[in-house]
């Protein structure tokens, strides 16, 4: 099929026949095109008729103000953006994949350097270290836009390996709190903002699954690092296995630095405060709640699940591993949604897992009593949740152009990231409601419900946007 050159600006209006498309192209000359039910586009002009791709091609409805610099389908399946993709893998390894290693950390910590601390003071330092993981983006997002991706991306590892190698080297509270929680939360969220805004500086309509892609690494190296911690500690100490763990990094790192690039020019203004009329967008506002709700939640099967499975009696060597079947399960979970969301619409896929995840958490976890249902749980929930990580993104940058991304980005985390503080203390209070701790199984209950009621609000949340953003016609994609 013939490929036209994506417009400089353009107008959608729904009709009964499909959608009319009124294209201002650049040397002023004026087209209409319409989108039909069977998904072939035709622009039209008084001389010739053109037939363009398939409406599946071009990807879920966008917002169509947006679309000035979004990078055309011959720029995202190029060898460069894949490149570029690898680089941004490369990055995403490091933030995600530590952070879905702070339980076994947390663990090892309550029993040597720590043990004179309680659970929850311990689980401040490393609650600190998410917390300005999404809190960070409200800066970097707007710096990443006017002065690109280089300028904040070696800060960020350099930050990264120096918390690392501090890490190794603590033996006070204030010092695991300094190193990890602080400098290594801010320094994880410039190298995941960075991340998240370069790949939609190159992906438009793969957005979705490139993000899944890329946010894969998580998971993996949720898998990979624990692994190598356990079995390096008996040997080493935890000093040497950190800082192994310090010099991965590192290589991962330079690979990233080397890998990564921008595609657009950096717009040289910062626009702290611009993004703020963005809240004016019924849709955005539903978005933000709902990521607000879902990042208060999915935090709290993984920081509990254990717990919950030595409470009922299976084996303290099962109940370790749990995590690991999560992280396992998780890597399909941010593949294989994101491929989906790209043909059936980003705001549906996000419904349509965040429901069930919700569903999993108030019907299996909470009447989990046996080994074979609680790891049905750790197994639904790592495959459910996965698009919790991976695609609420990719939903905000579908309400702004992408030379806005990393400020929208930005200033949406900067109103999110306390849900990610909160949730965990929250969960605690509650477990330990009546001082029966953990013991206590009507608190376990009271924990579960807590955690399902804000998955359920977080998926009616992104409904509610999808309605304002297009109506309640279920099978049109958005």
């Amino acid at each position: 099929m013939f490929q036209q050159r994506r417009p400089a600006s353009v107008l959608l209006n729904d009709s009964t026949s499909g959608t009319e498309r009124a294209i201002q192209r650049d040397d002023g000359n004026a087209f209409r095109s319409s989108v039909y039910q069977s998904g072939v586009s035709v622009i039209q002009r008084p001389s010739e008729v053109i037939e363009l791709q398939t409406l599946a091609e071009e990807g879920p409805a966008q917002d169509d103000g947006a679309l000035n610099n979004d990078p055309e389908p011959a720029v995202e399946k190029s060898t460069e953006a894949y490149i570029v993709l690898v680089g941004v893998w490369c990055s995403m390894i490091l933030c995600t994949g530590i952070a879905n290693t702070i339980g076994t950390f947390q663990a090892y910590l309550g029993n040597n350097q720590l043990k004179n601390y309680s659970s929850q003071q311990i689980g401040w330092i490393f609650s600190t270290h998410i917390f300005l993981f999404l809190l960070g983006g409200a800066q970097a997002g707007p710096l990443f836009d006017a002065y690109s991706l280089r300028p904040l991306l070696i800060p960020g590892y350099i930050g990264f390996v120096a918390a690392m190698m501090a890490f190794s080297a603590c033996t006070e509270y204030y010092q695991f709190m300094l190193s990890f929680g602080i400098l290594g939360g801010l320094s994880a969220s410039i190298l995941w903002t960075t991340g998240l805004a370069t790949i939609g500086h190159w992906f438009y309509y793969k957005r979705a699954i490139a993000t899944g892609l890329a946010t894969s690494a998580g998971p993996i190296g949720g898998i990979l690092f624990p692994i190598l911690f356990e079995k390096l500690i008996p040997k080493i100490g935890f000093a040497w296995t950190v800082r192994t763990i310090g010099f991965i990094c590192l290589a991962f790192g330079l690979m990233a630095i080397t890998l990564m690039r921008p595609r657009l020019p950096p717009t040289r203004t910062l626009r702290w405060n611009a993004n703020f009329s963005s809240f004016t967008d019924i849709r955005f506002i539903l978005t933000t709640l709902g990521m607000f709700a879902l990042e208060l939640a999915v935090l709290i099967p993984s920081s509990y699940i254990t717990t919950y499975a030595l409470y009922i009696g299976m084996p303290s060597s099962l109940s370790y591993q749990l995590l690991a079947y999560q992280n396992a399960a998780q890597i399909l979970g941010r593949i294989l949604p994101n491929w989906i969301a790209d043909y059936w619409g980003r705001f549906n896929t996000m419904v349509l897992s965040s429901l069930p995840c919700a569903i999993v958490i108030l019907v299996l976890w909470l009447k989990a009593s046996t080994t074979a249902s609680v790891i049905a749980f750790a197994v639904l929930f790592g495959l459910l949740s996965g698009t919790t990580s991976s695609l609420m993104a990719v939903c905000l940058s579908q309400l702004c152009r992408t030379e806005e991304y990393g400020s929208k980005y930005g200033i949406t985390y900067l109103v999110i990231s306390p849900a990610s503080l909160i949730g965990i203390p929250i969960a605690g209070a509650i477990l330990n409601e009546g001082g029966g701790g953990a013991k206590n199984s009507k608190n376990f209950q009271g924990l579960i419900i807590f955690c399902g009621t804000f998955y359920l609000l977080g998926s009616a949340f992104f409904a509610l946007a999808r309605i304002a953003g297009v109506g309640i016609k279920v099978r049109k994609v958005y």
